[in-house]
């Protein structure tokens, strides 16, 4: 089975219009991070540590280049908001989409590209798919 390369994956977010718009081309790094909390529920009897299954909490930091298109999608957030955006993120098989709130900064030194970056916190659920979202 071949592996799959950085290069086939893909990053979304919807744009003022609530249009999902593919910002890869100024992406220069994305992970995703899905994390169950776990609960300890251990009782004075017990001689070992004892956990339950809590909720699930997923993250989506993003990096990337200044330009207008990203500018767009970004610079509003700084004003504070209280709305969600829709992030897709492909990674050469599946399709993770879903609601979430992003934290964002931009940077940039002198003699460098002007850089962004987000913190995107899913809200509720990632949901994964082999299609690809409309």
């Amino acid at each position: 089975m071949a592996h799959k390369k950085s290069s086939v994956m893909t990053v979304k977010i919807d744009n003022a219009s609530a249009a999902l718009t593919e910002i890869t081309a100024s992406t220069n790094s994305a992970s995703l991070r899905a994390a169950m909390e776990l609960l300890e529920d251990s009782v004075l009897s017990d001689t070992a540590h004892n956990y339950i299954s809590g909720m699930m909490n997923g993250t989506l930091p993003l990096n990337g280049w200044v330009n207008t298109t990203t500018d767009g999608i970004f610079g509003p957030l700084t004003e504070g908001t209280s709305i969600t955006k829709t992030v897709s993120f492909y990674n050469g098989i599946s399709y993770y989409t879903g609601e979430v709130w992003a934290e964002v900064e931009f940077s940039g030194g002198a003699g460098e590209l002007q850089t962004w970056s987000a913190n995107c916190t899913f809200d509720g659920l990632i949901n994964r798919t082999s299609v690809a979202p409309a």
